[in-house]
């Protein structure tokens, strides 16, 4: 032993190892992607603007396919050749317009001159180009795409991509697996597609909603249970479990499962054995995904605790329907394949193609609570009986509040309207960012120029003197330190206890 330590210490001390970057987790950048083309082979065609250089923007702007491929969306007649030019810098784009192009409407007004949008990650701004398409403009991920064919997961999106490529690591392990996400974001399909891609995709898929479960009944529908074990158990019940052996068991609305029935599903996970109702105790082998739209942390979390540790050994986040606008083309060209009627069914007149990019922008400028399954919704009910569909009647309440036809800039922002909303939203730029049209770089940068303190700019005894003074609120001292609860926590994790 000493032979080797000393040898050790003779050893010449090498260079650190440097973790190599993977080629999918590059930064947002600004990106122009096809929403609506009357060719739906350029639908979701994504065009990236690079940094501090201007591209020439009109109909030689060259696109990739959602096959990789190189295409040319805006080679229209009825698009300009020079329609203008595109910039980007300090979290926006300047789209510059070239006198006596073809039109570009945005928020239902002609664009003129220079026009400037602010870049906030999962926000799009519309741009209609002649009534021909339409185009988004945000900030989208570059990820690479396995091209992995999913047909329950429709969209070319950065969240989506990255979410079929969590689909892809989590289906190649035998972890069991909690999908979340609002309600008709498509949980189930991605619980389609785990199956499909994990080495029991030969066996059974079992689904069960847990919310239509009878709380009587419960047990021995999952577990199973002996003839004549309770009141009208007339012959003997396999239960969902054993149902599943050998494949994959998806328990939908998990969250809706009582506290008891949780206990129970725990010891189940741990075991791989279920306790028959009336009988002896089973093992059985099977894997289960489970998915809940509710709450999984803090105060309002439907799970216990342990339980959701334990589905969620691998746990995949459905995005919104809103954080991924750009995939509206994409997804109603998915719910349109099997009908006979509709944008790309077959050739549209001029007048046709027009109403149809009118019925898009209509489309991403809606909030969709109902996510996907609401936007199948609305679109089962445009009538496909006319070739100039109506623009679909979405309740005015529910659509997104957008900026005015010219953007609002951090600089058009009065100081005294800023500050309310930092405070009304307890000074969490990601709030704030969705609160007011301005990028989370343009609200650090306000901040300190309006001398908002950060977290760090305090002394560890000024937040203890600040949370004494608070009863231990870590939220009230926060706001009172005019700095975000999160921001402090980072700083101070004990606090969160």
């Amino acid at each position: 032993m000493a032979d080797y330590s000393k040898s050790l210490l003779e050893l010449k001390t090498r260079p650190q190892v440097a973790v190599p970057h993977l080629t999918y987790a590059a930064a947002p950048l600004p990106t122009l992607c096809v929403v609506y083309h009357p060719h739906a082979s350029m639908l979701g065609a994504r065009c990236v603007i690079s940094p501090d250089r201007a591209l020439a923007f009109g109909r030689e702007l060259e696109f990739t396919d959602v096959q990789g491929n190189s295409c040319f969306p805006l080679l229209d007649p009825f698009i300009s050749r020079e329609l203008g030019a595109l910039t980007y810098g300090a979290d926006q784009v300047v789209l510059s317009r070239r006198v006596g192009a073809s039109g570009i409407e945005y928020q239902g007004r002609s664009l003129a001159s220079e026009t400037r949008f602010d870049l906030i990650e999962g926000h799009w701004h519309i741009l209609n180009c002649s009534n021909r398409l339409v185009l988004s403009l945000g900030l989208d991920a570059q990820i690479q795409d396995d091209l992995a064919a999913m047909p329950s997961i429709v969209g070319r999106n950065s969240n989506v991509v990255a979410m079929r490529r969590a689909i892809r690591r989590a289906a190649a392990t035998e972890d069991d697996v909690l999908i979340t996400g609002p309600t008709g974001v498509g949980k189930e399909g991605v619980a389609n597609e785990l199956h499909r891609f994990s080495q029991r995709r030969a066996g059974p898929l079992v689904a069960v909603n847990m919310a239509a479960l009878p709380t009587e009944l419960a047990v021995s529908e999952l577990f199973g249970a002996e003839k004549g074990a309770f009141t009208g158990a007339n012959s003997a019940k396999s239960g969902y479990f054993r149902e599943a052996a050998g494949g994959t068991l998806f328990m939908d609305e998990i969250g809706d499962a009582s506290p008891e029935l949780q206990a129970q599903l725990l010891r189940a996970l741990q075991t791989r054995e279920v306790q028959v109702l009336g009988g002896r105790t089973r093992e059985v082998d099977l894997r289960v995904v489970a998915a809940t739209e509710q709450s999984t942390q803090g105060d309002q979390a439907s799970l216990r605790p342990a339980l959701f540790h334990r589905l969620a050994q691998q746990h995949i986040e459905v995005p919104t329907l809103y954080e991924r606008l750009d995939d509206i083309g994409l997804l109603a060209e998915h719910y349109f394949a099997d009908k006979r009627r509709g944008p790309w069914s077959g050739e549209l007149n001029d007048t046709g193609v027009a109403s149809w990019c009118q019925v898009f922008v209509a489309l991403t400028q809606y909030a969709w609570p109902g996510n996907v399954r609401e936007l199948f919704a609305v679109l089962g009910q445009i009538d496909l009986d006319t070739d100039y569909p109506a623009v679909p009647d979405l309740a005015p309440s529910d659509k997104v509040e957008v900026a005015p036809a010219t953007p609002v800039l951090a600089g058009d922002i009065s100081d005294d309207v800023f500050l309310q909303a930092l405070e009304a939203c307890d000074y969490e730029a990601a709030r704030l960012a969705q609160t007011l049209p301005i990028s989370r770089t343009s609200i650090y940068r306000r901040r300190e120029k309006l001398g908002v303190p950060k977290a760090s700019d305090y002394s560890a005894q000024e937040v203890a003197q600040a949370l004494s003074a608070h009863g231990g609120d870590v939220g009230a001292a926060a706001r009172a330190l005019r700095v975000s609860k999160a921001a402090l926590l980072r700083l101070y994790p004990e606090y969160s206890v």
